[in-house]
């Protein structure tokens, strides 16, 4: 019964979304409870679905948004491939024989988790202007994450939130040990593994690099820009931006993570295209280099991964080994549930690889084509129309505040994390999220921080206020 706590969050967001507006409900309450508690912690209720903290504080944001005639909405392309991703993961699963509280469960996270963040992200951070403080009170929360993710790396032990939450929630949650790399913990924070917590590190670093580049925040800051937790800050040597750019730097590095901090790596070289007056020569360079080099280098990871398991002789050559055997392992597998899939439990297991270590191969697996197909669509549709988007733009002033390429680096983050991990947690909440942020951008006109100042409207200095009536 004491894990009743989770409705706690999800009434606050009702009021502050009842008595202000669903926009601050969503960015001051859910982005803050999404990338600061745990997605592994649920209330149980007999006859109806279990939730967790993004489910119950999303849900109330929604119904007020819709009772106040859904503001910002408009209906466009990509709610179909949304909307078709949702309903052809939960048709798969109901497909599966688990039974109904199972299945009532992945149907309301599903909705809570794809359609909800879509929703509000696409109709309350574009539409209302709201793109600085959304990315602020994102950058903010993971200020506090990070700090609070330090003593697990020094001490390995459990994180600071099973602490806290797992006596509210009993045996929940406490399966998530803390995982060791060169004989270093790896910090997870509210996140559950260390995978998962570098993709949202990552992607709050390269938003706090646009911040910086945007000028958006002022070199030094009195006090954090949050209604709820208006504490001074201290003087540091650092500039304000700067503190908030080492700080979750730190953050990312300490996950020990080699999947998204290389795709940071590969994300930065997309930002310097949006930063460079040549931008299309730098394209062509690119591509130039992804066929000198980039076959080459194809051709030599794969007769290094295909190897016998037997005959590696590092830990980190039978990981890449072990990723290319569930390739071929289970691609077979796959097409002999090709349209829907097994779903989620189903599917049969090949020898010892029961750990499906990318997300691509694991939806192929549980929902077959129509759910891989969807959600590859997705992908590749918002990140050829930002870059085409984006290339279209003239350069960004200052340089590197296009939001475009930004957002275009967090696609990249994510899809290259995913390969060696799968997409849970709060990873989910955030792609969707960055999904419908980027079609209410694409279709918001505003380019960066300082196009909006200048295109925002300022009072009339005019004695007489009239109206014109047509």
């Amino acid at each position: 019964m004491m894990s009743i706590i989770i409705l706690i969050p999800g009434f606050f967001a009702a009021y502050i979304a009842w008595t202000q507006s669903p926009h601050k409900a969503f960015i001051n309450v859910f982005v803050p409870v999404l990338l600061f508690l745990p997605t592994y912690y649920s209330w149980s209720v007999p006859g109806l679905p279990d939730p967790n903290f993004q489910l119950a504080t999303i849900s109330p944001i929604v119904a007020v948004w819709v009772i106040r005639g859904t503001p910002g909405w408009r209906f466009s392309f990509t709610d179909f491939l949304v909307l078709g991703y949702a309903f052809s993961i939960v048709y798969s699963e109901s497909l599966s024989p688990p039974g109904a509280p199972h299945f009532q469960n992945f149907v309301a996270n599903m909705i809570g988790s794809t359609i909800f963040p879509y929703i509000l992200a696409k109709s309350l951070i574009e539409p209302a202007g709201l793109r600085e403080e959304f990315v602020k009170i994102f950058v903010i929360v993971l200020l506090f994450v990070t700090l609070l993710m330090l003593p697990q790396s020094f001490t390995g032990s459990l994180t600071v939130w099973q602490r806290l939450l797992g006596r509210f929630f009993g045996g929940q949650g406490w399966q998530w040990s803390t995982q060791y790399r060169w004989g270093l913990a790896r910090s997870a924070g509210p996140y559950g593994h260390a995978i998962l917590a570098g993709i949202v590190m990552v992607v709050g670093y390269r938003l706090q690099r646009w911040l910086e580049w945007s000028n958006a925040w002022p070199k030094r800051l009195r006090r954090l820009p949050i209604p709820w937790l208006p504490l001074p800050i201290p003087w540091l040597p650092l500039s304000t931006p700067k503190f908030f750019t080492l700080v979750l730097f730190v953050g990312a590095l300490i996950t020990l993570v080699r999947g998204p901090l290389s795709a940071a790596v590969i994300a930065a070289i997309v930002l310097l295209i949006g930063r460079s007056k040549k931008r299309w020569l730098m394209v062509w360079i690119l591509v130039a280099f992804l066929i000198f080099v980039g076959i080459p280098t194809v051709s030599w990871f794969i007769s290094y991964a295909s190897v016998d398991p037997s005959e590696t002789e590092t830990r980190s050559h039978q990981t890449v080994t072990y990723r290319w055997q569930l390739l071929v392992n289970y691609i077979d597998v796959g097409k002999e549930e090709m349209v829907w899939g097994w779903g989620r439990f189903g599917w049969p297991k090949v020898g010892h690889q029961k750990s499906i270590d990318n997300f691509f191969l694991l939806l192929f697996l549980m929902h077959g084509i129509m759910g891989l197909g969807f959600f590859v669509t997705i992908f590749l549709t918002m990140m050829v129309r930002l870059f085409i988007h984006s290339m279209l733009q003239p350069v960004a002033d200052p340089p590197g505040s296009s939001l475009g390429f930004t957002l275009l680096s967090l696609y990249i983050v994510i899809a290259w994390s995913i390969v060696t991990v799968w997409l849970g947690g709060q990873t989910l909440h955030l792609l969707f999220l960055i999904v419908g942020w980027s079609e209410g951008y694409l279709h918001s006109g505003q380019e960066s921080l300082r196009n909006k100042a200048k295109t925002s409207l300022s009072p009339s200095r005019k004695p007489f206020k009239f109206r014109r009536i047509l």
